[in-house]
């Protein structure tokens, strides 16, 4: 499990979902992902409401939202799951959350749903998280911003 902590996207602010699911393989496109514990600037779509505690959709579908209205995710934990992980099973374990979240700040990287494969989190809109079982994922995003960002394990252990 490896992590990152990134400053700023090449956007210019790190809570632009579309910039990162842009960047993510189609193999990790066509899992599900869950979104919780999420604010945002605007909600313009049904899929994404302002009045529930998670969506969950398929990370193409993702893709497409983000790509049509730029969206501003102050916070939310946005979790990918293996094909086949249902929703009943995910909902037997709390919902994951960022804000409030000390597990986040520890020097061993974790997913926070045990079920989970990738995680970004967007913490308060000036931070992103990015943690994944796939070191190729970790790798894309070391590659798109080696600049802005720093080993979530290393940036913990300080």
């Amino acid at each position: 499990m490896k992590g990152l902590i990134i400053s700023e996207l090449k956007t210019g602010y790190v809570a632009n979902m579309a910039e990162i699911f842009n960047l993510l393989p189609q193999k990790e496109l066509e899992k599900m992902w869950l979104i919780s514990n999420y604010e945002c600037n605007i909600y313009p779509f049904e899929q994404i409401p302002i009045d529930k505690e998670y969506a969950w959709l398929k990370g193409t579908e993702l893709k497409e939202l983000f790509n049509q209205e730029e969206i501003m995710f102050i916070w939310g934990v946005f979790t990918s799951f293996p094909n086949g992980t249902e929703l009943k099973d995910i909902l037997q374990v709390p919902l994951p959350v960022a804000d409030g979240n000390e597990t986040l700040w520890r020097p061993k990287i974790e997913i926070i749903h045990p079920l989970g494969d990738t995680e970004f989190i967007s913490w308060d809109g000036t931070v992103l998280l990015v943690k994944s079982k796939d070191i190729n994922i970790i790798k894309e995003f070391i590659k798109e911003y080696s600049s802005v960002s720093k080993d979530l394990e290393e940036y913990n252990s300080n």
